[in-house]
């Protein structure tokens, strides 16, 4: 069982991805219907070849925001599971949450001119060519 702490830290994570999956959706509509889908999971090995120890998995579907569809973090507890998608989904929302933050404080004129100025590479997944993409 996960603890109301650990409940509450994949509810923010959850947040952060669908506040910056929407923002990069209204850029160019990308997107699966299953986009920001999280779960997790207690898993046991197999019953044949048993060497593995149970481990917590925390799976999250980002197709506009991470590097692939589907990812899957694993830890010996759920917290450190947790910890380990919270990493990833901070890296992958971090440049969508500045643009918001940017948009909502920034004068129209900086706004317009905010995607001639970042360095080549840098933009979200979801606005880069259909060449960039995996």
């Amino acid at each position: 069982m996960i603890s109301f702490e650990e409940s509450t830290r994949l509810i923010r994570m959850r947040e952060r991805l669908r506040a910056s999956t929407y923002h990069e959706a209204r850029k160019d509509g990308h997107g699966k219907s299953s986009e920001g889908a999280v779960s997790i999971s207690f898993n046991l090995p197999p019953v044949v070849g048993d060497s593995e120890a149970p481990y917590w998995a925390v799976e999250v579907f980002s197709y506009v925001l991470g590097p692939s569809r589907l990812h899957t973090f694993q830890g010996a507890t759920a917290g450190e599971a947790i910890g380990k998608a919270e990493d990833a989904v901070g890296k992958w929302c971090f440049l969508s949450e500045m643009e918001m933050f940017e948009h909502r404080y920034a004068t129209e004129d900086q706004w317009d001119d905010h995607y001639e100025n970042l360095p080549k590479g840098d933009e979200p997944r979801a606005i880069r060519s259909d060449a960039q993409r995996d």
